[in-house]
């Protein structure tokens, strides 16, 4: 079943007990328990996110691209082909090239940009007691 923007306002998504139902016009389309509604609502965000990130692909790239002629080493994707694309943008795009000149034009050495910043969490050390 395709969805479109306009009809998004027909959808309805209520919790009855303890189950979540989803309906479209009034019409049942799926019940489901709460833990696979969590699931499918990560699921859902995942894949929205990937969506978008597709959606706005050409504006990442050349966002990607200043970032890179400027030398900031951080990426605003993952994806090779976008990546490889900016890279491109950023070595040939005649406006970029005017306006940002060579190597070091903010002041900042160029670097390899490795795809998107992650902050992991260790988890707390265990503190031994001794009595």
């Amino acid at each position: 079943m395709d969805i479109s923007p306009g009809e998004m306002k027909q959808v309805t998504v209520r919790q009855e007990g303890d189950r979540v139902l989803l309906l479209h016009n009034g019409r049942l389309l799926f019940s489901l328990p709460w833990q696979a509604a969590l699931d499918l609502g990560r699921a859902l965000h995942v894949q929205g996110k990937r969506a978008e990130e597709e959606a706005n692909a050409a504006r990442i790239v050349f966002d990607q691209a200043i970032l890179t002629r400027v030398g900031f080493p951080i990426g605003l994707s993952n994806r090779p082909d976008i990546l490889a694309e900016a890279a491109k943008e950023a070595a040939w795009n005649r406006d970029l090239r005017r306006y940002i000149r060579g190597d070091n034009a903010a002041g900042i050495a160029n670097q390899t940009v490795f795809g998107t910043p992650r902050v992991t969490v260790a988890p707390p050390k265990q503190q031994s007691r001794e009595d």
